[in-house]
C-alpha cells in the first residue's frame, strides 16, 4: 500500500498504519480521523484498542490544527498514516469545511475503510461524517450525545455534533445523560453504547507516563490556570474574562495565574491588554505563555488550585484531576460537571468570576466540595469498549446498516 495519499503529505507506516497487513486478511479497516489537538488526545485510546483487536487502523490527521501535533502523537504513542496539508486559510468556516472535504475525499477513497471513526464536534468530524455518508461507509461517532441546549453555543460545534448524529451508525455516548439526549432525538437504543469519555483514558495514560510530580513542578499555593478560545468569547468576552482575572490577582496576594494564549492574534492581544499597567509585584504572579503541550497542561492541572476555562475538554480533564472549574460560558454541553459539583457557570462576566473565586478563597470547605473523588466521565476504559463494539459488529456482519430517525425527529433535533 502506498505511503502517500492524494491530497496528503507525510503519510507513514507505523503503529497506526497498515502494519503490513493485506486486505485479504479479513481484518476490519478503520479510518480514525483527527483534526485538532483535543481530537488527537481523545482518539488515542480508541486507536490503541482497535489495534489490540487486530484491526487495520489508518489514523489520518486533517490539518485543522497544525503546529506541534507531531510531539503530541509521539507522547500518546501513535503515528499517523497520513497528515493532510490544508494550506494557508482564513478563519471562515465555509472555507475550512470546503478544504477539508476536498482534501480528505481522496484519502478516504485510497484507504477504502470499512468504518470511519470521528471524534466529538469539530469541523473535521463533520467533514469526516459527511464523506463517510457520501462514500457509503458507516460512521462511528465517539463522544456522541453531548448537547448544550441551543444550536449557537458553542459555535459551530453544537450544530456539528447534531448533524453527525443524523449520519452515524454507532453512537458512543460518554454518560447516561448523553444517552438520554440521543434517545430523545430518536436514535435507536441498539445503536447507542455508553462508554465513558476517552479523555479520561488519555489523562490516566498521560499521568502514568509523567510519573510522580517532580520538584520543579511546584506552583504557588493558589495557581489559577486560565484558557479562553471559544468563538463566542472572542473580543469582548475574552476582555471581560481578563478584567475579572486582573481584579482577582490585585485582590489576593497569594494567587498566581498561568494563561496559555490562543493562537488567534486578536484573542491573544485582548488577554495581554488586560494586564497593562498592573503593579510589578502583581504582574510577577501572572504568566502569559504560548499554548501548552499536552504533558505540560497535565502538569499544570495537577498543580492547579482552580481552572477557569471556556473549553469543553478541559472541563472533563479538570474533574479527572480533581481541580474545581469555573466555566466562562452561559451554558455547557457537559452538565455532569455541574451536577457532580465540580464546576460552576460564571459566563464571560468579570464580577461573577471575581465573586466565585472569592467564595472559594474564603472557604476551603467549599473548594474541597468541588473536588469529587469519582469522575462522572468514566473509569479509563472507554477506548476498549468502543473497539469491542466495532469488532463485534464486524465479526457478526452487522456493520453496514445505518439507523434512522423520523423526519420530524431529525428536524426537531437540529432546530432545538
Amino acid at each position: 500500500m502506498s505511503r502517500r495519499s492524494a491530497g496528503a503529505e507525510g503519510a507513514r507506516r507505523g503503529r497506526s498504519g497498515p502494519a503490513g497487513r493485506a486486505r485479504e486478511s479479513g481484518a476490519m479497516r478503520v479510518l480514525v480521523l483527527t483534526g485538532t489537538r483535543p481530537d488527537i488526545i481523545k482518539s488515542a485510546s480508541v486507536v490503541h484498542a482497535l489495534e489490540a483487536e487486530g484491526c487495520q487502523t489508518f489514523l489520518v490527521h486533517s490539518g485543522q490544527h497544525e503546529g506541534a501535533v507531531s510531539a503530541l502523537y509521539r507522547f500518546l504513542e501513535m503515528q499517523p498514516f497520513a497528515v493532510v496539508r490544508l494550506g494557508p486559510r482564513g478563519t471562515r468556516l465555509a472555507e475550512l469545511n470546503a478544504r477539508l472535504l476536498d482534501t480528505l475525499d481522496p484519502v478516504m477513497a485510497r484507504v477504502r475503510p470499512d468504518v470511519v471513526v470521528v471524534q466529538g464536534d469539530t469541523t473535521t468530524a463533520l467533514a469526516g461524517a459527511l464523506l463517510g455518508f457520501y462514500q457509503r461507509v458507516p460512521v462511528a461517532h465517539v463522544e456522541a450525545g453531548l448537547r448544550s441546549g441551543g444550536c449557537d453555543e458553542p459555535f459551530p460545534e453544537e450544530l456539528n455534533r447534531r448533524l453527525i448524529t443524523r449520519i452515524a451508525t454507532w453512537h458512543f455516548a460518554p454518560t447516561p445523560l448523553a444517552v438520554a439526549c440521543l434517545r430523545r432525538e430518536g436514535v435507536a437504543l441498539k445503536a447507542i453504547t455508553m462508554t465513558g469519555n476517552t479523555v479520561v483514558d488519555a489523562a490516566l495514560f498521560g499521568y502514568r507516563r509523567l510519573g510522580p510530580r517532580a520538584p520543579e513542578e511546584s506552583y504557588a499555593p493558589r495557581l489559577i490556570v486560565v484558557t479562553a478560545h471559544r468563538r463566542e468569547n472572542w473580543g469582548a468576552g475574552i476582555a471581560e474574562i481578563g478584567r475579572g482575572m486582573r481584579r482577582i490577582v490585585e485582590r489576593f496576594a497569594d494567587v498566581s495565574v498561568l494563561w496559555p494564549l490562543h493562537a488567534n492574534p486578536e484573542a491573544a492581544a485582548a488577554v495581554r491588554a488586560a494586564w497593562d499597567g498592573l503593579a510589578p509585584d502583581a504582574r510577577a504572579r501572572v504568566r502569559l505563555v504560548d499554548p501548552l503541550a499536552y504533558p505540560d497542561m497535565l502538569r499544570a492541572l495537577r498543580g492547579a488550585w482552580l481552572l477557569v476555562t471556556d473549553s469543553g475538554g478541559l472541563q472533563e480533564e479538570a474533574v479527572t484531576a480533581r481541580v474545581p472549574v469555573l466555566i466562562t460560558r452561559r451554558q455547557t454541553e457537559r452538565p455532569e460537571v455541574l451536577s457532580c459539583g465540580a464546576g460552576r457557570l460564571v459566563g464571560a462576566d468579570a464580577r461573577r468570576l471575581e465573586a466565585e473565586v472569592a467564595r472559594l478563597y474564603r472557604s476551603p470547605a467549599k473548594w474541597e466540595a468541588m473536588r469529587p473523588a469519582r469522575s462522572p466521565f468514566g473509569d479509563g476504559t472507554a477506548g476498549a469498549r468502543i473497539a469491542a463494539v466495532l469488532t463485534r459488529a464486524w465479526a457478526t456482519g452487522r456493520h453496514a446498516p445505518r439507523p434512522t430517525t423520523t423526519n420530524g425527529q431529525a428536524r426537531a433535533a437540529v432546530a432545538s
